[in-house]
């Protein structure tokens, strides 16, 4: 079993995803986020901006994180993927957990 686990879920609007990223960074459920905006021609609406949030978590915080965004109505498509390749030169912070 892999020791992390990617989760990726895209969230429309700015406001929307600051609230999601602070309730999780708030809650200690992820080790690290990754946001980036979802170019015009693949976003969900033509209106708003929408966001590719990616969370790495490990892989017993991940039902939790998962929960999380679904509870609080972010509903989109959640997608898990647990993180293979070698952790052995990754950074400190990725094991030491949330600070």
């Amino acid at each position: 079993m892999a020791e992390f686990i990617e989760v990726h879920t895209t969230i429309e609007g700015h406001e929307r995803a600051a609230e999601l990223v602070h309730g999780i960074l708030d809650a200690g459920l992820a080790t690290s986020i990754d946001i980036s905006e979802v170019p015009p021609a693949a976003a969900l609406s033509e209106d708003v901006t929408t966001w590719e949030l990616t969370f790495i978590a490990p892989a017993a915080q991940a039902p939790v994180l998962e929960r999380h965004i679904r509870e609080r109505g972010f509903g989109n498509l959640i997608v898990s993927l647990p993180v293979t390749h070698s952790l052995d030169n990754h950074p400190g912070w990725l094991t030491d957990g949330p600070v």
